[in-house]
């Protein structure tokens, strides 16, 4: 069975919070960011889809009612060798639109 490639955004949603970098499957040096529609502190409270609920520790989760979190990925400019680098790029491009 093939696998779903979720959609991917080149700009984040102005607002959005993101979580993790995660590497592509398809390419070494290509990288995404999963985004979040709440802070992150908030993310126990909403009704989280995978990925995002393994950021909430199980015994804190307790998702209101009616609220869901959503995410969605944005592709990481460049190329970079780690995970730490690919983040500076995401910090980068959220820096870069406030501006």
């Amino acid at each position: 069975m093939p696998k779903i490639q979720p959609e991917e955004l080149d700009r984040p949603p102005a607002g959005w919070f993101p979580l993790d970098v995660l590497r592509k499957e398809t390419r070494k040096w290509d990288w995404v960011a999963l985004f979040v529609d709440v802070d992150p502190d908030e993310l126990k409270y909403c009704a989280c889809d995978f990925p995002a609920l393994f950021f909430v520790h199980p015994a804190e989760y307790c998702p209101a009612e009616g609220r869901k979190a959503r995410q969605c990925y944005v592709r990481v400019p460049g190329k970079h060798r780690n995970v730490a680098a690919a983040w500076d790029a995401v910090c980068d491009m959220i820096d870069a639109a406030k501006h």
